[in-house]
């Protein structure tokens, strides 16, 4: 198994084949993705990776958070997920994981999490008199 990846949608577009046909793509804003920690089979069980995405202040995170990013002598980040891998797929600790970490053709697994803004136009409003 190959590492994830964190990444940000921003949008929709669509880009034209050879033969003028449309393809819609979804394009994906990577920002600041690296390697927070290595945990390997031997110390830990399993063999995973903390990945992390973007940047976020300092004042702003909480103190066992800043004890966390001390301890790895890392920045804070946005967002942090863990991906098993396989062995022979663990990266270094402080790596950066960008777009030519994949290659051309491969297919990805893909998982949002929703902003979850309910019912749109479900609800109807009933008047109590």
């Amino acid at each position: 198994m190959r590492t994830g990846l964190i990444a940000k949608k921003v949008g929709m577009s669509r880009v034209f084949d050879q033969a003028g046909v449309n393809i819609p793509v979804t394009l994906l804003q990577l920002d600041n993705c690296r390697v927070l920690e290595k945990k390997t089979f031997k110390k830990n069980g399993y063999n995973a990776l903390l990945i992390s995405y973007g940047k976020k202040k300092k004042n702003k995170i909480n103190k066992c958070a800043k004890g966390f990013f001390t301890k790895i002598k890392e920045e804070p980040s946005i967002k942090q997920k863990e991906f098993r891998v396989s062995e022979d797929n663990l990266v270094d600790s402080g790596s950066e994981i960008d777009v030519s970490h994949f290659v051309v053709g491969q297919f990805v697994d893909v998982q949002a999490t929703s902003i979850g803004k309910g019912f749109a136009g479900g609800m109807k409003r009933h008047n109590f008199s």
